[in-house]
């Protein structure tokens, strides 16, 4: 999977029983590919429209967005080497970041007019824009000519606010949530632990690790302010955990997971997406309902799949986007809808 470019406060983890739902037969998939691509990776969706990015058959990567409709339209600012696509919000406002000639990242936001303009930070050598709400305000983080890392907030008149987690050697933000501002992401300490955290509108921010943990990765914050992500215990084997707005932390394991269990987002209502590692070493995707529910899938010819993010504004079908990969070794976008 595409993960961040290169680059306490502890709470019980409260496991569960999990019930895993039988397999859905309602459950439709569409699969698509921007033009030339070998590599699909669609990131965001928003009222049925999927923006991500692909690789093409030179190795090079640019940002696609897809219509309702099923129209595809690829993008790339000029003087580009690689475009990566983050997230989009329900404006189609896309963000993510740019490589360039020397392969260092750049923030970027795309209008749904196809206007692409530059949101680097003052004084940034390199900056990565991984998140965006409905009112237009857009996060990231950046790293400066000493070589530290902070993170910022720019809001919809285009002012930036940087922020840091004390006592952090590197930090990324993953994502902010729609309503209340409160930002997610993860840092790594001067031991080279990585732990999450959770950043309010008023600035304040709280440090968090699942019990157990060795490394915490945060990838998505809801409207409530709840963080999903994965963690690694000290045998380095992937949970999922689930990071309520009280603080209270749920941890939990997709059936199956023998070597495994990875998220990779979750919709403003709490469904989150993602995928398990069997014990044959193949991938395949999941859901987790608000209620703790599971449900496991593969497209038709899938030989691994990845499950990415849900659509915010439709969860009554729960369109769920990610990728798989064929017998041929390309991978494939596709959107799952469950009427």
């Amino acid at each position: 999977m595409r993960k961040q470019p290169n680059v306490l406060l502890s709470v019980a983890a409260l496991a569960g029983a999990v019930l895993c739902l039988p397999a859905d037969a309602a459950a439709t998939y569409t699969t698509f590919d921007p033009p030339d691509s070998l590599y699909t990776y669609p990131m965001s969706i928003q009222a049925g429209v999927i923006a991500g990015d692909f690789q093409d058959h030179i190795g090079y990567i640019h940002g696609f967005v897809r219509a309702e409709d099923g129209t595809i339209t690829t993008f790339d600012p000029p003087n580009s080497n690689n475009t990566y696509v983050q997230a989009m919000n329900m404006d189609g406002v896309i963000v993510g970041y740019v490589d360039d000639a020397n392969f260092v990242g750049h923030a970027l936001m795309r209008t749904p007019d196809g206007t692409i303009t530059s949101i680097e930070p003052q004084g940034a050598t390199a900056s990565y824009a991984f998140g965006i709400d409905r009112k237009g305000s857009i996060v990231g983080y950046y790293e400066d000519s000493a070589s530290k890392w902070h993170g910022f907030l720019r809001n919809p008149r285009g002012r930036s606010t940087t922020f840091d987690v004390t006592g952090s050697t590197f930090m990324a933000v993953a994502g902010v949530s729609d309503r209340g501002g409160a930002i997610a992401g993860f840092y790594r300490d001067d031991k080279s632990v990585t732990h999450g955290f959770v950043r309010s509108k008023d600035g304040t921010i709280q440090t968090f690790d699942p019990a157990g943990s060795t490394f915490t990765e945060p990838y998505s914050i809801d409207d409530s302010g709840a963080v999903a992500g994965y963690y690694m215990d000290g045998s380095f084997m992937a949970h999922g955990f689930l990071r309520a707005s009280d603080g209270s932390m749920t941890s939990f394991d997709t059936p199956g997971a023998a070597n495994g269990t990875y998220v990779n987002g979750m919709n403003s209502d709490g469904l989150i997406a993602g995928y398990y590692i069997d014990d044959a070493f193949a991938a395949h995707a999941f859901e987790r309902t608000k209620n703790g529910k599971i449900r496991t899938f593969d497209p038709p010819g899938s030989t691994g799949t990845y499950g990415q993010t849900a659509d915010s504004s439709r969860s009554d079908h729960h369109g769920v986007i990610g990728f798989y990969d064929d017998n041929a070794g390309a991978a494939h976008g596709y959107l799952r809808v469950r009427e």
